[in-house]
């Protein structure tokens, strides 16, 4: 998003996929577009459309004759968002680990010295630095149409995660395994970083499901 103008619309879907994915807005609450829009302070049309790319990346969903809904949450859901989460961030760290630039290693290299002296204990802030490199590797990966897949499914990975924040513990939440994911890059590893992956992913899955 660096350098780039946001319009009316997009400004709408950024802020209203964080409210859905921080789960401000509760799974299966209804959507109003006048509520939107004063909160927002937005037209109806950039909010429609908001809306309906939202709708099209599962977050939102229309129920006819009853009207506009967050999307809600399954067990179900849960086992799906993460076979094919598995597949697409594993992939994200194998391309990676070819392609990343010096500017990428530089960020990953911050981000995990910074996890290594943070405060555990803040989960939010866990959660934020965990969005943030796994965002690094989608875009070291040098694919737009994988981001665009990695972006939709970290989503709805995350709400879950926001979700059980309350009762997850903070040992929960492997951040850890980004060191290993980081160290597997650093030495272009493709393997080693799809596998550290899939464990880190395979991690969030079983862990969540304890609280779901």
């Amino acid at each position: 998003m660096k350098n780039m103008t946001l319009t009316a619309a997009d400004k709408a879907y950024h802020q209203i996929k964080e409210k859905i994915v921080t789960v401000q807005m509760m799974p299966g609450t209804v959507i109003r577009e006048t509520e939107l829009m004063d909160d927002l302070n937005l037209g109806r049309t950039p909010v429609r459309e908001a809306l309906k790319r939202l709708q099209t990346e599962q977050l939102v969903e229309v129920v006819p004759r009853r009207g506009l809904f967050v999307a809600d949450i399954t067990i179900t859901d849960l086992q799906q968002i993460y076979e094919v989460r598995v597949e697409i961030e594993s992939l994200c760290a194998r391309l990676a680990a070819e392609r990343f630039t010096s500017e990428n290693l530089i960020e990953m290299q911050k981000l995990v010295a910074e996890y290594r002296v943070a405060d555990r204990s803040d989960k939010d802030w866990v959660l934020h630095h965990d969005r943030q490199l796994h965002e690094l590797l989608a875009r070291s990966a040098g694919n737009k149409f994988l981001y665009h897949d990695f972006e939709q499914y970290y989503n709805l990975s995350a709400r879950i995660w926001h979700l059980a924040l309350n009762r997850v513990r903070v040992e929960d939440i492997n951040v850890e395994a980004h060191i290993g994911i980081l160290a597997a890059i650093e030495t272009g590893d493709c393997l080693q970083a799809d596998s550290r992956m899939r464990e880190h992913i395979k991690h969030f899955h079983h862990t969540i499901k304890q609280y779901l």
